[in-house]
């Protein structure tokens, strides 16, 4: 999202438990930092491919609000609390390439316990990757909690990650109940899941669209289906939601541009929905109906 954002989020084109303690900033005068835990972890999704996840978890009691301009992950942020250095006798600072622009205002609302989640691809921020680790590895460093950002950390929190000289980057490894997705998948209206995006395309009938009990309930059918079926992903997620099963796919995908313009691609795209940003946006095409709806999926 990965819960708008757009992803890490996806509009189209689309347009990414309590704890114990926390560490709160010592400097009185700075600006209070919301109950907001964040945690990060390396992962790899596929051969070579190395990606930072960070968490956000509410650890208050109360409902905390947060703005996706100020999530770690997006535009400018995400280039402000970490650095990753080689691991020569140098210690070289590793260059990143990092974008300029920024989000909109979107405001997220996090129960206790909620989490908001996304990643970093660290391949095409650093070029130069790859070739480090092979020579040298490299490690990530992070201050906890970050001095440009809103957060705080869970205790114990580590501060540092490395990926060792000659990595393998073998892709993490996951146990996946093949029978029970195939299930699962049948049972939201899976249609396909586009290479190298965490979308779903959805058969929805319209009647479940215009009802938000329906809605709610599909919508926790796919969270569930996500995470045991896409553990590589975090709660990141987009859906599109189409009437009928061969117009499915991203309006610049071969064909779909013809059949917007023969005014079919929008009236069978009845819906979109981002898990980071909580919002289901209806009949997003049609200016008569089109609204959008606050859903979250956290239960």
């Amino acid at each position: 999202m990965k819960n708008v954002c757009v992803p890490r989020l996806y509009f189209w084109v689309f347009v990414g438990a309590f704890l114990p303690a926390i560490c709160l900033a010592a400097d009185s005068k700075e600006e209070p930092r919301l109950p907001l835990a964040m945690e990060v972890f390396l992962k790899k999704p596929k051969a070579q491919v190395y990606e930072l996840h960070i968490h956000l978890r509410n650890v208050s009691q109360d409902t905390v609000t947060v703005n996706v301009r100020d999530l770690p992950w997006n535009p400018p942020n995400d280039s402000k609390w970490f650095s990753v250095f080689r691991l020569d006798e140098q210690e070289s600072l590793v260059k990143q390439r990092v974008q300029d622009w920024k989000l909109g205002s979107r405001v997220v609302q996090l129960v206790p316990g909620e989490s908001i989640q996304d990643a970093l691809v660290l391949n095409p921020r650093m070029p130069s990757l790859l070739d480090d680790i092979a020579q040298f590895g490299v490690n990530l460093r992070w201050d906890c909690p970050p001095a440009s950002l809103k957060f705080v950390c869970k205790k114990g929190s580590p501060q540092a990650l490395t990926i060792p000289k000659g990595d393998s980057g073998q892709s993490d490894v996951y146990a996946l109940d093949t029978p029970a997705c195939l299930k699962l998948g049948q049972a939201i209206g899976l249609i396909k899941i586009p290479q190298g995006h965490e979308v779903l395309f959805l058969l929805t009938p319209e009647s479940v669209m215009v009802d938000l009990p329906k809605i709610q309930a599909l919508l926790y059918q796919v969270d569930a289906y996500v995470q045991q079926c896409q553990p590589s992903w975090t709660n990141s997620w987009a859906v599109s939601f189409f009437t009928e099963k061969r117009y499915a796919g991203f309006l610049s995908d071969e064909g779909n541009r013809d059949y917007f313009k023969q005014g079919i691609w929008q009236q069978v795209n009845v819906g979109q929905y981002s898990s980071q940003i909580r919002t289901l946006f209806r009949f997003p095409w049609i200016k008569k109906r089109s609204d959008d709806v606050y859903i979250s999926v956290y239960q």
